[in-house]
């Protein structure tokens, strides 16, 4: 069974998700994610388009190269091989010194020897192998001979083709921001479904004998400051070694410069805003991988709390049956290798056609993505 799926219908749908169409719908993920396993008048336009006017003297083209939000994962992704295989190790179980046991103590001394090649204890291991990949393509075709009557200099009409590839480029950037925030949304998932997550709302009113409710608690400036300071203490806690803070109780730890941690922009707006001292906020920000998200999974209609603090993921890793969906998320900390692309490649092509005077333009692109259950991750929501 080849390791590879065509992903453009489920990028379509991302894409029309994060460009706020509609609110997020369930997504699924498990081809590509791994958890080991206008005008009619034709006679006034160009002869391709049927949209550009023939006779303009200057044309501008209202179109942005957008940047996607780097949050660590591309970081170590192979363009050669079909598997990456990630080896896992268990501590060894300690074990009496035989340096004491030489001697009784006594005079004369009763004497024991140790056999060094009694030791037959070794470190066990096991591993994972991680290769699905997601491809996908763009292609596209514009003329030659018919954009130049569109144009009254070769600069107007050079402009124009930059801004077509531009916005071919946006689009693959959106691509690729769209698979990389469905990993990372599945990561959450994973999280939530092995119970590696804090309703911070819910803990909040326990210790304190509130009734806080979801609608006013990002406004609350003492569950803020509580929430800043639970989020910032696990942070920490990831610093030593535990089996705790993961979804396979694998012994591991997460230093500074390995964390990552991802704050849905709204929680930190009012922690910077509503908390009379920003202590809380700035120990989170200066974390070396902070970082400020959005939504989750899509924005919604109107970037709506309820819409862009929410996922929605099925991956047949997490639940044969059923997707995984949460609310309320405000901050996701993990360590970098919880999820990552192991897989992305991207060729270009280009051929004209010089019977019709044409250009075709093509990008293909592949994506594969790996996430951890190993490595440390925690999600705080509230509900």
């Amino acid at each position: 069974m080849s390791n590879y799926t065509q992903i453009y219908g489920i990028l379509n749908d991302a894409v029309s998700d994060v460009l706020g169409n509609q609110a997020p719908r369930v997504k699924d993920t498990t081809s590509f994610v791994d958890l080991g396993r206008a005008m009619a008048d034709a006679n006034m336009y160009d002869a391709f388009y049927g949209a550009l006017a023939c006779r303009i003297s200057k044309t501008v083209a209202f179109v942005r190269l957008y940047e996607r939000n780097n949050r660590r994962i591309v970081t170590d992704a192979q363009e050669f091989g079909a598997y990456v295989q990630k080896i896992y190790t268990e501590l060894p179980d300690d074990v009496a010194d035989p340096t004491w046991n030489v001697s009784n103590g006594q005079n004369p001394p009763t004497l024991q020897t140790a056999n060094p090649y009694d030791v037959n204890t070794t470190v066990n291991i096991s591993s994972k192998i991680y290769g699905k990949k997601g491809v996908w393509a763009i292609e596209v075709k514009f003329p030659t001979k018919q954009i130049k009557e569109a144009f009254l200099s070769g600069e107007a009409m050079g402009a124009f083709i930059d801004s077509l590839y531009t916005t071919i480029e946006t689009r693959l950037n959106l691509d690729m921001e769209a698979t990389e925030t469905l990993a990372a949304a599945t990561a959450i998932a994973t999280s939530v479904n092995a119970g590696k997550a804090t309703n911070l709302l819910q803990v909040y009113n326990q210790e304190f004998g509130k009734s806080l409710q979801v609608s006013m608690a990002l406004n609350d400036v003492s569950f803020l400051a509580y929430a800043s300071e639970k989020i910032t203490r696990m942070s920490k806690n990831m610093r030593r070694m535990s089996k705790v803070f993961n979804a396979a109780a694998y012994p591991t730890f997460t230093p500074d410069d390995k964390l990552v941690v991802e704050v849905h922009t709204e929680f930190a707006s009012k922690a910077q805003f509503l908390l009379q001292s920003n202590t809380f906020h700035e120990e989170l920000v200066k974390l070396p991988g902070y970082n400020e998200i959005d939504y989750w999974q899509g924005s919604g209609t109107s970037y709506a709390f309820a819409d862009t603090a929410k996922i929605n993921i099925k991956n047949a890793d997490i639940d044969a049956n059923n997707a995984v969906v949460q609310s309320g998320i405000i901050a996701f900390v993990r360590d970098e290798e919880n999820v990552k692309a192991y897989y992305s490649d991207r060729e270009t092509w280009e051929l004209p056609n010089p019977r019709e005077r044409t250009i075709v333009h093509g990008e293909q692109a592949e994506k594969g993505f790996a996430v951890d259950p190993h490595a440390n991750a925690w999600v705080f929501y509230i509900a």
